[in-house]
């Protein structure tokens, strides 16, 4: 049930960041109109980087050099889902402008999503932290 979860909280970080990414992408390409494909396309592009996610972030128990080995390999492995997806979707052109437009939106969807995550488990750790000193007080056990 954890997994799940860990998904479905993975995958709406990942998907509204994708969603906002492609809102700015759209908005300086001067497009006033999108068709309502976009949203299975972004839905769909969510659904298979959060597979990825799930599989390749780094656990909490893995060391620092591991983690950064795992990050670096995770951003490699969406880099290497969205290309394709993104000339198939038709956002890039496969030359080298588009593969790096591509990574940099990678990379912008990665720091949304990390950030979500980040700052919505630190509020959550805060409140769980506060609970517990209202329930236990200060003292060490």
């Amino acid at each position: 049930m954890r997994t799940f979860s860990n998904f479905v909280k993975w995958f709406l970080y990942i998907t509204t960041g994708i969603l906002v990414i492609c809102g700015i992408n759209y908005k300086m390409a001067g497009a006033t109109i999108v068709t309502v494909d976009i949203f299975w396309m972004i839905l769909f592009c969510g659904f298979v980087t959060t597979l990825a996610t799930m599989l390749l972030l780094p656990k909490e128990e893995d060391g620092r050099t591991k983690s950064c080995i795992k990050f670096a390999l995770h951003y490699v492995v969406l880099c290497t889902i969205m290309i394709p997806l993104g000339v198939w979707f038709g956002w890039i052109e496969l030359h080298l402008t588009g593969i790096v437009t591509m990574m940099i939106d990678v990379g912008g969807v990665y720091l949304l999503s990390l950030g979500a995550h980040y700052f919505i488990d630190c509020k959550q750790a805060d409140e769980i932290n506060r609970m517990l000193k209202e329930r236990y007080g200060d003292s060490e056990r």
